[in-house]
């Protein structure tokens, strides 16, 4: 083919992508956001979003490939998986992920010692690891990704820990026995409010045994229901082809009513007054005048976090919520010694396990 025709054909491909991008573009937006046209920019109508919303939907559907494989793997059974864009997720599931000996040893020694910190102040203190979903449904990864059992640094941090007497509970386990009731989205990185009940009863087991207490859980029913695509599904950009009931979810239903109240957290760790209204997402506060137990708790997570502060809400007089890489070291010794908290639970996903803001020593 001589280099005239191949411009030929290039001019005839840009025109005809030129002329199909609009369309196609107020063809989506009315089907989906019914947009008007006179609000559409030259940029809205010539993006190739929708372009590669179809190509990466198709794709998924008919040959189980993701179109980013950074951030989104494609596994079995229609489970997508996080990529290894986000803290090495795939490296430390294969066991890949290189770290030694003496960084475990240093971690633990601080968290040992964060732990110390805190029982010398009369604060029962314990650490949760939330599984990975690829460390729970390892069958539903790709063939070519083969998860490590028992040699991750999931598994090294956590016996180092445990040989300091570190009060560590690794969730691994206990969600692997459940879950055959699908415990994650299957389109999204997070467990569902099954999963998470099944971190918060595990985590209250353990509270109790570890300090020879008796607190109360909440009567509660889970009740099947059903949810639309996950993040994983908004970084494909194929969230918009699924319909609203394209995965599986649970409601945990609580017997009894309570009385609760929400509040908010200033960035200066100010308590804004506590109304009936709930507030989403982190740096918030519960209180609740209903439960058995008048403990406080300070409970410091991630995004797996957010699921089952509904249980620990009802188990608690009051609860505060972080982030744990927003609030540590100085600006954590301060909240601390203002409120006085009785528990403090450290709640994090496997892959974020090792970060030393976690590990920043009490002042």
């Amino acid at each position: 083919m001589n280099q005239k025709k191949l411009v030929v054909y290039f001019l005839i491909l840009a025109i005809s992508l030129t002329l199909f991008l609009p369309i196609l573009n107020l063809s989506f937006a009315y089907t989906y956001t019914k947009y008007r046209l006179k609000d559409f920019t030259k940029q809205q109508l010539f993006s190739t979003d929708n372009l590669e919303s179809m190509i990466g939907y198709s794709l998924y559907k008919v040959l189980n490939v993701s179109t980013n494989k950074a951030q989104v793997i494609a596994g079995k059974d229609d489970f997508l998986f996080l990529g290894n864009t986000y803290s090495s997720i795939i490296d430390k599931t294969k066991g890949t992920f290189h770290y030694t000996d003496l960084e475990i040893e240093q971690w633990t020694t601080k968290l040992k010692k964060l732990q110390d910190s805190y029982e010398q102040r009369g604060i029962e203190f314990i650490v949760v690891v939330a599984s990975n979903k690829h460390t729970v449904y390892n069958d539903k990864l790709p063939d070519e990704i083969v998860y490590k059992e028992d040699e991750t640094m999931t598994d090294s941090i956590v016996k180092s820990s445990l040989q300091k007497d570190v009060h560590i509970l690794n969730l691994k386990q206990a969600l692997r026995a459940k879950k055959d009731k699908q415990l994650f989205f299957k389109t999204d990185t997070h467990w569902n409010d099954y999963g998470a009940s099944i971190g918060y009863t595990n985590t209250m087991h353990y509270l109790n045994t570890i300090y020879k207490k008796s607190y109360q859980i909440p009567n509660y029913t889970m009740k099947e229901t059903r949810s639309s695509g996950g993040d994983l599904t908004r970084f494909l950009k194929i969230n918009k082809f699924l319909s609203k009931d394209y995965d599986k979810a649970y409601r945990i239903i609580f017997n009894k009513k309570s009385r609760v109240c929400y509040g908010k957290i200033t960035k200066e760790n100010v308590l804004k007054k506590c109304t009936k209204n709930k507030k989403k997402g982190f740096n918030k506060y519960t209180i609740n005048t209903s439960t058995p137990n008048k403990k406080k708790l300070l409970y410091l997570c991630d995004s797996f976090g957010i699921k089952n502060t509904a249980l620990y809400k009802e188990t608690f007089h009051t609860v505060w919520r972080f982030h744990h890489a927003y609030i540590y070291g100085s600006t954590l010794s301060n909240f601390i010694k203002e409120h006085k908290p009785d528990i403090v639970i450290y709640q994090i996903v496997e892959r974020n396990l090792g970060s030393n803001k976690t590990v920043a020593k009490l002042l």
